[in-house]
């Protein structure tokens, strides 16, 4: 097999999960996980003299579903756990559960050896970026209002009155931290029926069939609910929607930036939804995000080149701050 860049697999297992020796570690995986970046991950947990633990799951088509109860088990009562599920399961109440025992969880869902190349995304500074994301998180927290558009043809706007920012920036050294590297973002959860507008997702729908998206699928909103989609991939997202089975599925639940400057679109979920300049919103469940809807799934759609105003203010533009925005961080 080849072999992964020590350094990026060292980001991984050193400077975002803190390993340990002693620890044992949960490696959870499925029949299409990786197996150059399990084994890689393997070695490097022994080498530091933790204790990888791989459990396998069945290959989960929705996003959010449970593992089994004995692996929920495993999860709960391990120093860590590195997902590398193919789909993301990370939002379920199983991790949910681990990480209020006290693991720490890195959600990595559907990485490739090619997400470790040198000079990729998981070849960055996490702890360099952090004061980046949780910046434009607590201007999140800040605003009133917001406005997203991207010159695909992009603009919604509506309420984040007394919402927090929520900053995923890769690191979960402390118990109980849950983080999702190589994803560096930043983003709310709009308050309820309050948010207008079009969505032109041009870059990929994450963990709905293979991506990036061919061809650009327009998503219509009001008052806070998906109302209509038209594109020629549109059925990636309308099929996944009705296979949850959960009538909550058309909620807005998230919008947030990509933050991490050495991200692309790719095949790759994680990866295409780091990307600095992207941005992304979720259908369903936005209960992580500070939201009050408890939905089946939350499903993330990614956008390219975006433009973020927060109180009529523009804070990032095709992932550039603005002039005050950088001023405000120091």
């Amino acid at each position: 097999m080849t072999a992964l860049p020590e350094v990026t697999v060292g980001r991984v297992l050193d400077q975002c999960l803190a390993t340990a020796s002693g620890e044992e570690i949960v490696l959870l995986a499925d029949e299409e996980t990786d197996p150059i970046v399990l084994e890689a991950l393997v070695r490097g947990l022994e080498e530091r003299r933790a204790i990888p633990v791989v459990a396998r799951v069945p290959r989960y088509v929705v996003p959010g579903s449970e593992p089994p109860a004995a692996v929920a088990a495993l999860l709960a009562s391990a120093a860590g756990a590195i997902e590398l599920t193919s789909t993301f399961i990370g939002s379920s109440v199983a991790r949910q559960r681990a990480t209020a025992a006290g693991t720490r969880y890195l959600a990595m869902p559907g990485v490739r050896a090619d997400t470790f190349r040198l000079s990729g995304p998981l070849d960055v500074d996490f702890d360099a970026l952090r004061g980046l994301t949780e910046h434009v998180a607590a201007a999140w927290g800040r605003a009133t209002t917001y406005r997203l558009t991207t010159p695909a043809g992009t603009d919604l706007s509506g309420s984040v009155e007394k919402r927090p920012g929520r900053a995923l920036f890769g690191v979960a050294r402390e118990l109980g931290e849950y983080m999702a590297p190589p994803d560096v973002e930043a983003g709310t959860a709009p308050v309820e029926a309050t948010s207008q507008g079009v969505v032109v997702i041009d870059a990929d729908f994450l963990f709905m069939g293979q991506g990036p998206l061919a061809g650009e699928v327009a998503l219509h909103f009001e008052n806070g609910r998906l109302r209509g989609v038209e594109g020629a991939e549109a059925g990636r997202l309308t099929e996944m929607i009705e296979r949850c089975a959960d009538p909550r599925m058309d909620n807005l639940a998230e919008v947030s930036v990509g933050l991490n400057p050495n991200g692309r679109v790719c095949g790759v979920p994680m990866e295409t939804e780091s990307t600095l300049g992207s941005a992304h919103i979720a259908l369903g469940n936005s209960i992580a995000y500070g939201g009050t809807v408890d939905a089946v799934a939350h499903l993330d759609c990614v956008m390219q080149h975006s433009t973020l105003e927060l109180d009529g203010e523009v804070v990032i533009s095709d992932g550039v701050l603005t002039s005050d925005t950088r001023s405000d961080m120091h």
